[in-house]
């Protein structure tokens, strides 16, 4: 790094950057939780908009993180985490960093909750589908009278 001028537009880049990750984060944390409740509702019709939400939303977070990390290199902090950076930082990137380091962390808790709610929901409705369907181990729908079990309940 060249001067200390250059260190802060980099830092200045490097706090817009976590600033758009912690966006990014609350967004999929709506759709996860919506997910959740879309699933919950039987409203599997839904779901389509929400996964192509979710993966757009991911591919951003990963440019992102790629930015975060090549920032963070010029920063000097290669490959170190949030509680290693504040401890390598000046106080006065510390003042910055601590409150936002401390949201992203919180943020990342109530996505991992919400993915975790959404999923075990998502799971139970699998789950009942396939009863529904009356799927047995083998992958095949039983026979009864020479129809299935799916004729029978939807044709």
């Amino acid at each position: 790094m060249n001067n200390k001028e250059d260190r802060v537009v980099i830092f200045d880049s490097f706090i817009h950057t976590l600033e758009e990750l912690s966006k990014i984060i609350e967004k999929l944390t709506e759709a996860e939780k919506a997910k959740a409740e879309t699933a919950s509702a039987g409203e599997h019709g839904k779901m389509d908009s929400f996964l192509k939400e979710e993966q757009a939303l991911l591919l951003k977070l990963r440019g992102l993180e790629q930015l975060r990390g090549r920032q963070a290199s010029d920063l000097g902090w290669t490959d170190l985490t949030f509680r290693q950076i504040l401890a390598a930082a000046t106080e006065r990137e510390r003042s910055v960093l601590s409150p936002l380091f401390s949201k992203m962390e919180q943020l990342l808790k109530e996505l991992a909750d919400a993915e975790e709610s959404s999923s075990r929901i998502v799971s139970v409705r699998l789950r009942e589908f396939e009863h529904i369907l009356g799927v047995n181990s083998q992958n095949t729908f039983p026979e009864i009278n020479g129809s299935s079990h799916f004729h029978d309940r939807y044709v």
